[in-house]
């Protein structure tokens, strides 16, 4: 099992804030003013993407896209720069995760 990945994404409005969690078989997402969590396996996802994205018809976003009839997972997310690299290591380790299993991000 891999090592823990957590990324804590802090928000100006508390009640948005969330947590990501990686444990090396399960996504675990926390929070965004949601009243659950939300609970993807690395055999039932394609892995994890980040985007940074900013525009009129784009915002900064984690997608955990779906395999097998799974739904998936996207969050549009607002990091400061000093996340990013947290937030690509989680997507990277989610991936290579997911590929074990048969998934992945083409």
């Amino acid at each position: 099992m891999s090592d823990w990945i957590e990324v804590r994404l802090e928000n100006s409005q508390p009640s948005l804030d969330g947590l990501l969690t990686f444990d090396g078989e399960v996504v675990e997402v926390f929070g965004f003013n949601d009243v659950r969590s939300v609970r993807l396996p690395a055999r039932l996802i394609e892995g994890a993407e980040v985007s940074f994205d900013k525009g009129l018809l784009s915002q900064p976003k984690v997608t955990v896209p779906g395999r097998n009839g799974c739904m998936g997972y996207t969050q549009a997310i607002d990091p400061s720069d000093e996340l990013k690299p947290a937030l690509e290591e989680f997507a990277s380790a989610v991936t290579r995760a997911a590929s074990r299993f048969g998934g992945g991000i083409s």
